[in-house]
């Protein structure tokens, strides 16, 4: 710090404001007794000067933690995904950990409706004072999301929100211009054929997700290059065998093929027929980044990966409920994720 640098105290936003210091306490706490027009006041210095409440020394005085739920889906080999935003929600907790942040987690497996019910009401009794979780499972979720307005818990989205389901705030990638940014990739890549679209689909609630990407791709390609269409093929059985004789078939029936879109992280499925498969290179295009990519990636079978860096995304989600809830900050309603694209030239310092 240098040496004309001070800290700004309680009592220097109180003699800018032309308050008592009792007022700008009740400001900074939301407490009743201060009218509209001296808070809006109060808040504009604060803004104003960057002045910072000593919250660590407060809680800690009252003994008060402040614990945060979280309800995502288990880490698993077929939802390996939910591990990256579970890192960004642990590292938060440790660097907040000093003003007493908790966190509860609550997992789930993705296609059990009565377990994401079981954990739902667990969380309902808790004592959770806000909440990190995704809108996929918007139906299962509907119920405690209304206890949480009732209980006056504020909760994050992260991931998606494609229904538009109020919240403090909705960290998310642009589902839409995703799928534009996978067209305008196989557009670079040939000028003529069509782009197999697969929807691999174990999971609830992913339909909306998956279309808009395919809505933004289809919309990308009808203004640039009308020479390249889509085709859409749902695959649920994820054995290897039905994927070899799906594929296999689609491509012998639909020779002008050039690119597979994989709108989802199950990219490394796909991947792998097509490194035993001979014939015209096929472009590939999915979502996401793990470990097991990082071979196809390097053999030029998985030629790009869109990724929406969902590790920020928990991490961002902690944060936005500690400003909130700890320094009664107003926050952002909605966080665009930037999409990175990943390549075999990129991934090590990915």
């Amino acid at each position: 710090m240098d040496s004309d640098e001070r800290i700004i105290g309680i009592k220097d936003v109180a003699k800018a404001a032309n308050v008592a210091l009792a007022t700008v306490d009740r400001v900074i706490h939301n407490r009743a007794g201060v009218s509209k027009k001296t808070k809006d006041k109060v808040l504009k210095v604060i803004e104003k000067m960057g002045y910072q409440p000593n919250i660590m020394a407060s809680n800690l005085s009252k003994s008060k933690k402040i614990v945060l739920g979280v309800l995502l889906p288990n880490i698993s080999e077929g939802s390996g995904y939910w591990e990256f935003p579970m890192k960004g929600i642990v590292k938060a907790q440790k660097e907040l950990s000093q003003y007493r942040i908790k966190i509860k987690t609550f997992t789930f497996k993705q296609d059990n409706n009565k377990e994401i019910r079981k954990k739902v009401l667990e969380l309902i009794n808790s004592d959770i004072q806000g909440l990190v979780l995704t809108s996929k499972f918007a139906d299962e979720i509907e119920i405690l999301l209304e206890d949480c307005k009732e209980k006056k818990r504020p909760y994050v989205f992260i991931d998606s929100n494609v229904r538009k389901i109020d919240s403090l705030c909705s960290i998310q990638q642009p589902l839409f211009e995703s799928g534009e940014l996978a067209a305008q990739l196989f557009n670079y890549c040939f000028n003529k054929g069509e782009i197999l679209i697969l929807h691999l689909k174990d999971t609830m609630d992913t339909e909306g997700i998956i279309g808009l990407k395919e809505k933004g791709m289809n919309a990308y390609l009808k203004e640039k290059n009308n020479s390249i269409v889509t085709k859409s093929l749902v695959i649920t059985d994820f054995n290897e065998n039905a994927i070899n004789r799906m594929l296999t078939q689609t491509l012998e029936e639909n020779p002008m093929i050039k690119g597979v879109f994989i709108p989802n992280s199950k990219v490394a499925y796909i991947a792998k027929y097509f490194e035993k498969r001979a014939g015209e290179k096929i472009y590939l295009i999915g979502y996401d980044f793990f470990n097991e990519d990082i071979e196809y990636l390097e053999k030029e079978i998985i030629d790009f990966l869109i990724c929406q860096r969902p590790e920020e995304q928990g991490y961002q989600a902690v944060y936005k409920l500690f400003e909130h809830v700890v320094l009664k900050k107003e926050v952002e309603k909605e966080i665009i994720m930037p999409l990175d694209i990943i390549t075999k030239k990129n991934y090590k310092y990915y």
